[in-house]
């Protein structure tokens, strides 16, 4: 199934003259190539859809899916100091001698040259949406490092991808811990999960699970001063998620009724399965996202 669960949000500059051709063109030219036996990682662009091998920047109404591979060596630091202990001991017994720091620095990276090739790979895809049309990039990543890492590889690729996190008028933080207090705005609705903080680095935490949100132990928490930094909530009857204060969103997923459509889906083959999956995709993502900015006061100028 083609779905984002988690998204990273950024906003594309006016004048970023990318086309859906141009980025097939550029990301076609650094496919995702295995480790060699002495490389420590590797990451490439593959095609996001394997119905379309040769489509490096799979397109449709407007939009461009790419995904990104990266392969890297586990090679446990545990392993190499044992393996570095055992030769110290070898020569300070054999030569009668204190092996120094940089020698062990040396025979440190000689081990490693050594093991380098027998050490295990691990392996993983990830995948952005360039909204061409809305001027959006969406990274479905789970932390905001691993989605600057895919960012940082693309702009490598393009040459320019002028970018940055979308800022609203109104914090999420801020808008959270109102809409706790009142009720949420139009076409969403408040979930059952929270965390409340206190503000500042060493503040207390209050988190929430399975709970209604309309209740006194919640009115205590916000009344003493706590903000909300996670809250679920759900967009229609569509759509639920979690909102952070760093306006991430985590776990979205879907309702029965898109959950339905999904399963209406008249697709004949996995191609047209795929295709259908993606038209879904890109249309409730333009629905929610600017629904979601809407809803936190619109973007600063």
């Amino acid at each position: 199934m083609l779905w984002f669960r988690n998204l990273q949000i950024y906003r594309l500059n006016p004048d970023h003259a990318l086309s859906a051709d141009s980025i097939a063109s550029e990301l076609a030219k650094r496919p995702f190539v295995p480790c060699g036996a002495m490389d420590m990682e590797s990451c490439g662009w593959i095609p996001p859809a394997r119905h379309a091998p040769e489509e490096f920047a799979f397109t449709r109404q407007d939009a461009v899916l790419v995904s990104l591979k990266t392969e890297e060596k586990v090679l446990p630091a545990a392993v190499i100091k044992d393996e570095l202990d055992v030769r110290v001991q070898h020569i300070e017994a054999e030569e009668n001698r204190k092996v120094g720091r940089k020698e062990q620095k040396e025979l440190k990276d000689r081990i490693t040259d050594e093991l380098l090739p027998r050490a295990f790979t691990r392996r993983r895809t990830n995948r952005a949406l360039i909204d061409l049309a809305n001027r959006l990039v969406i990274v479905d990543a789970a932390s905001a490092a691993k989605a600057e890492y895919l960012l940082s590889t693309l702009r490598e690729t393009l040459g320019s991808l002028p970018t940055k996190l979308i800022d609203t008028e109104t914090s999420p933080a801020m808008a959270m811990t109102d809409w706790l207090t009142t009720e949420a705005p139009d076409a969403f609705s408040i979930g059952q999960d929270a965390e409340l903080k206190v503000p500042g680095d060493e503040g207390s935490i209050a988190r929430f699970k399975r709970q209604v949100m309309d209740c006194d132990e919640v009115r205590q928490h916000l009344d003493a001063g706590k903000i909300a930094t996670r809250l679920s909530l759900a967009f229609g009857e569509r759509l639920t998620f979690t909102l952070t204060e760093a306006l991430e969103i985590k776990s979205l997923a879907m309702l029965d009724v898109l959950k339905d459509e999904v399963k209406d889906m008249d697709a004949e083959t996995q191609d047209a399965l795929f295709e259908s999956q993606m038209a879904l995709l890109i249309g409730e993502l333009r629905g929610f996202i600017p629904a979601l900015i809407e809803a936190l006061g619109g973007e600063t100028a």
